[in-house]
């Protein structure tokens, strides 16, 4: 019976950390790029639904980097793009709202019927997100990769 024995793991380690360092950029245009049929789909659900009353929630409709995903680990997400609270809360219209009492109007809401709008913009893209993020960011790697091949050359 034959063996082999692989070699070199140590190196390529240090080549993937190498070529890593310099992504960060790359990582952020490819997650946008992959991201723009499903924005494109969740503004079309928006005025399909008939959730544009004001327009406000369609204006702010964007991709934006998730300030909750760990710095090392880049998270973009599609959803408005806004510190408002009228606004801010997507996943009200989403999910649609009980019935429930307003204080600051003295007033029981009736409540709102549900109006997916982001999951099936999801439902619909995500198969060709992961392609596109895919050929964004292979250029991107081979690039640093060469890069680091010239600078390592005497």
């Amino acid at each position: 019976m034959a063996k082999s024995r692989i070699t070199g793991g140590s190196q390529l380690r240090g080549s993937l950390r190498q070529i890593s360092t310099g992504l960060t950029v790359p990582i952020n245009e490819a997650s946008r790029k992959a991201l723009q049929p499903t924005l494109k789909a969740a503004k079309r659900n928006l005025k399909a639904n008939g959730s544009v009353e004001s327009g406000e929630l369609l204006k702010l409709m964007t991709i934006r980097k998730d300030p909750d995903a760990p710095k090392d680990k880049p998270r973009h997400v599609v959803g408005p793009a806004t510190t408002n609270p009228a606004y801010r809360e997507a996943h009200l219209v989403e999910f649609g709202t009980a019935p429930h009492f307003q204080p600051e109007l003295h007033r029981l809401h009736p409540g709102a019927q549900a109006k997916p709008f982001l999951r099936p913009a999801f439902e619909e893209t995500k198969g060709g997100a992961i392609k596109r993020f895919g050929e964004s960011i292979g250029p991107a790697i081979e690039k640093r990769a060469a890069r680091l091949e010239r600078k390592r050359k005497p």
